[in-house]
């Protein structure tokens, strides 16, 4: 009888580092919150782009350090694809209230 290691089965679940994960779009709130307050009209969009660039490279560096290879390109997607989304909400609900 062989023994089979967890690390080597093809279907061993990837830990989605849900904490991380979660920190990852609150820092994106914090980050569109402040755009939609400290930023008029025009220039809001320069400061999106820049807040979303923020927010990858904060995922970026919260899923390096779970040091876990495997999952690591599907768990960053989710992460900045929810940074994404979450400051896109953000915006929109900012243009809709009246100033």
């Amino acid at each position: 009888m062989r023994g089979v290691s967890s690390e080597s089965s093809p279907t061993q679940k990837h830990s989605w580092h849900l904490g991380r994960l979660i920190l990852a779009w609150a820092v994106a709130a914090v980050f569109g919150v402040l755009v939609a307050v400290l930023v008029p009209g025009p220039a809001r969009f320069e400061w999106l782009v820049l807040a979303v660039g923020l927010s990858a490279l904060v995922t970026f560096a919260l899923q390096l350090g779970t040091a876990q290879r495997e999952g690591f390109i599907t768990r960053t997607s989710f992460s900045v694809a929810g940074c994404v989304l979450i400051i896109a909400l953000i915006d929109i609900v900012a243009v809709l209230l009246p100033a």
